[in-house]
């Protein structure tokens, strides 16, 4: 058996899938509860700035006995942190050229583990084994109802991706990203991130190229939550403007802007999917947006 002394992952730079408890770097000092995992993915720190320091540290994430751990090496003297996969909110992936995050959100429980996009195809195949625990198989739907703009491709390629095998939209809105023109007190353009709010029979999926306030021209963020954690959706006023907002438990409201052109086509999303009761009704009966 290799010393664990001569191991050290922190110097590892490729990401990689973790199989049956097995596979994990052995200077991780993994909590007994979750030794034996059924699946993971080891994390690498994050590439050196330019004096050579490190934002993040070497972490792997595991799954073992419905709940989700996520635990740091050794040397950032991180406690391991564990949360249930019932008592999981939402999911937060977001991808910005290089920079990649993962942040897991649920009532009491907030975590993040960030990464370099290099190791997005491991990342990828973790997080379809976390969903089908977490949200349960897929199942089709009836064919989608969609609102708002056409999907252009960038935003229809991110929705492929990130629906599992057999899993459908049954209710869609898109507002695609528009560019508008400032002519006072100087000439300039300015370029709107778009949104995608989808139904499934087990989650709502937000797709956005919003990076803060502005848009992300080479990068995306996907949120989602199980139907049973939604509380509502609709569309709100506020002093700024309309929103398109849904309410996930123990969460900030996630918000979408809304183009004035984009109102009537986002009421009709909101009004499709029905009040909340009747969207979770939708794990057990299948869905119904009719």
């Amino acid at each position: 058996m290799p010393d664990p002394a001569a191991i050290d992952s922190r110097r590892y730079v490729t990401a990689f899938e973790l199989h049956n408890g097995e596979g994990c770097p052995i200077d991780f000092r993994l909590p007994p509860r979750a030794a034996a995992f059924e699946c993971g993915v080891f994390l690498p720190r994050a590439d050196p700035d330019w004096l050579g320091r490190r934002a993040y540290p070497p972490r792997v994430l595991l799954l073992h006995g419905g709940a989700l751990w996520i635990v740091a090496h050794p040397s950032a003297g991180e406690a391991p942190e564990s949360c249930e996969l019932e008592g999981l909110a939402a999911i937060e992936s977001g991808r910005m050229l290089l920079r990649g995050w993962l942040g897991l959100k649920g009532p009491g429980f907030d975590s993040t583990a960030r990464y370099n996009t290099r190791g997005q195809l491991p990342v990828g195949a973790f997080l379809r084994r976390l969903r089908q625990q977490w949200l349960g198989e897929a199942r089709p739907g009836p064919p989608a109802a969609m609102f708002g703009d056409p999907l252009d491709m960038r935003f229809a390629n991110a929705l492929e991706d990130e629906l599992d095998p057999g899993e459908a939209v049954s209710l869609a809105f898109f507002q695609r990203p528009r560019e508008t023109r400032r002519r006072w007190p100087f000439r300039a353009l300015r370029k709107s991130p778009g949104d995608l709010m989808a139904l499934t029979s087990r989650r709502l999926l937000w797709i956005t190229d919003r990076d803060g306030g502005s848009r992300a021209p080479y990068g995306g963020i996907a949120c989602y939550a199980p139907l049973r954690f939604l509380r509502s959706l609709g569309v709100v006023s506020r002093p700024e403007g309309q929103y398109l907002q849904a309410v996930v438990e123990g969460l900030p409201p996630w918000a979408a802007p809304l183009a004035p052109e984009s109102l009537y086509a986002a009421q009709d999303f909101a009004a499709a999917a029905g009040p909340p009761n009747r969207v979770n009704a939708s794990i057990r009966k299948g869905p119904n947006f009719t």
